[in-house]
């Protein structure tokens, strides 16, 4: 089923007029004529080319006619068309072991790739869809259209909505998803760098791989710039110190450990006085053992016993202070048996 906004196949109507195959075979006589006959014909020809985009999304993609194979993806099957799937490098490898006439069912070992994603990048070989991405399917969205690849205009766009959709309420559950790594599904067609290997886990924020090349680093980007500016700015509208802001706390606290490494300790987090800096370090690090204690790690696999500290040390110049987060394993402590005789 289409989501709201989309193009409904064999739902939408679609006209068409007569053709006109005259020949004008009228020559221009002045240079003045000449360059009217140029502009007539670039009209022309975008006046054709825009015809021929709208006669083969009604008819091809809404109304399904003249389909030369059945694709299959989640609880949708559309009547499609070879020719125009193969503009995706995906979609064309699998339909080189499917002959005409015949079905092609598309399994995701993305989880992030839904229904409604692919509904969208499979519309946009047909005609420019960059108007359905919203806040709420941005991420499939680019998923979606960087394992089909050659639509840099779409994951363009899914990149920017996730960007600027980015707050307080979001950006732990976005940090997740770009640190999470998912299984290879044996294809390399996405715009920028192939995938990482077949292993679901969740890494560090600096050890992560790029699941979606270069969206993925500079959503990054966009994350910790976000962490040490925008956050802060927004925070600091109300006049409530930052340092002792339970807002900031409750959003460093949960962070991955090496990226709450890089933003306490990064000069740019616009706590100036060190001994401020070095309270709120260590009242996220207590409250990070909080959620550690109750969620399985903050920023720490579960299971794993590392030990957080915060320090103050002299800084690479000598010229004053600054503030390091520091993590180790915690030592067990043996048992002590008391022995008599």
């Amino acid at each position: 089923m289409a989501a709201p906004g989309m193009a409904t196949p064999t739902t939408t109507s679609s006209s068409s007029a007569v053709p006109d195959h005259s020949i004008d075979t009228t020559q221009p006589t002045t240079a003045s004529e000449a360059g009217s006959s140029k502009g007539s014909t670039v009209d022309a020809s975008t006046a054709f080319a825009v015809g021929l985009s709208g006669y083969i999304f009604n008819a091809g993609f809404c109304h399904q006619q003249w389909a030369d194979v059945q694709v299959t993806f989640f609880n949708t099957s559309l009547k499609l068309h070879r020719l125009i799937l193969a503009r995706s490098p995906y979609l064309a490898h699998l339909l080189m072991n499917s002959m005409p006439g015949g079905s092609v069912q598309l399994l995701f070992t993305d989880d992030n790739i839904t229904e409604e994603a692919v509904y969208v990048a499979i519309q946009h070989l047909y005609n420019p869809s960059l108007h359905l991405v919203s806040s709420s399917n941005a991420r499939a969205v680019l998923a979606t259209a960087y394992l089909f690849g050659a639509m840099p205009d779409l994951e363009q766009r899914a990149y920017s909505v996730v960007a600027e959709s980015i707050s307080a309420a979001n950006v732990g559950e976005l940090i997740h998803w770009l640190s999470a790594r998912i299984p290879s599904n044996g294809f390399t067609f996405g715009s920028n760098i192939p995938g990482a290997p077949p292993i679901t886990a969740t890494d560090g924020w600096d050890t992560a791989p790029a699941m979606y090349g270069e969206w993925s680093t500079r959503l990054r980007h966009e994350v910790l710039d976000f962490l040490l500016r925008a956050l802060p700015a927004q925070l600091m509208a109300d006049g409530t110190p930052l340092h002792t802001n339970p807002h900031l706390l409750t959003a460093y606290a949960p962070l991955p450990f090496d990226l709450f490494k890089q933003v306490v300790e990064s000069p740019e987090l616009p706590i100036s006085f060190i001994q401020d800096r070095f309270g709120f370090a260590k009242r996220a690090i207590t409250q990070r053992k909080k959620l550690a204690q109750t969620q399985g790690g903050a920023g720490t696999p579960p299971g794993a016993q590392m030990e957080e500290s915060v320090v103050l040390a002299l800084k690479d110049d000598g010229d004053g202070m600054s503030v390091h987060i520091t993590r180790k394993p915690k030592r067990s402590r043996a048992a002590l048996w008391k022995t008599e005789g």
